[in-house]
């Protein structure tokens, strides 16, 4: 019965040990310019399928709680209809443990809403509505989001948004706290509270 505890712990230290070296060439890795370029491209493909393309670029302080993308674009079949410029997300990562997705601030500089995206051609896998995680964004901030003429109805639209959301994963439920506002000259302006 020794042997099996002694075995056991020698595993039990080996798999520890492998964990911490992955975890270490993971940072590593991530730390240099070329090996966030990697991560940026392994993103972009894992978001991706065959009605959508999504392009990561520019990603810096990943591990740091201060996530910056210098843009991210979202692509259908008829090009892109969405691009976000200078994203920031100032998160705890080590949250995501505990299956909470923890942020004090999501921004982004700007955000070009061309059109709604194309019905997806693959048919629906019908799956679950909940989330993964719990979500707690304690200050959301778009002071520019730009909609296209068809979305816009004519000439494209300014708008700034900000607000707060959490969602809790089950049964889903959803808090959200939001201010929209036109700033490109003409009158508008909304504030929702969502339960």
């Amino acid at each position: 019965m020794k042997i099996f505890w002694r075995i056991l712990r020698i595993v039990i230290y080996t798999l520890l040990v492998l964990l911490v070296v992955a975890i270490g060439a993971l940072v590593v890795l991530t730390g240099t310019e070329g090996g966030r370029q990697n991560l940026a491209g392994l993103i972009s493909k894992l978001a991706s399928s065959e009605d959508r393309k999504v392009t990561v670029a520019g990603i810096e302080g990943i591990w740091s709680g201060a996530l910056r993308v210098d843009h991210v674009v979202v692509e259908d079949r008829a090009g892109p209809w969405m691009v976000a410029r200078k994203v920031a997300l100032d998160w705890s990562p080590t949250a995501l443990l505990s299956r909470n997705f923890n942020a004090d601030r999501f921004a982004a500089e700007r955000i070009e809403l061309a059109r709604l995206p194309q019905p997806s051609q693959q048919p629906s896998q019908g799956g679950s509505s909940s989330l993964p995680v719990s979500i707690d964004v304690k200050q959301i901030d778009l002071p520019e989001i730009a909609l296209g003429q068809e979305l816009a109805g004519s000439g494209i639209a300014e708008l700034a948004a900000k607000g707060s959301l959490k969602a809790d994963p089950s049964p889903l439920a959803i808090e959200s706290v939001l201010n929209v506002s036109r700033h490109d000259g003409k009158q508008g302006n909304v504030d929702a509270k969502i339960h």
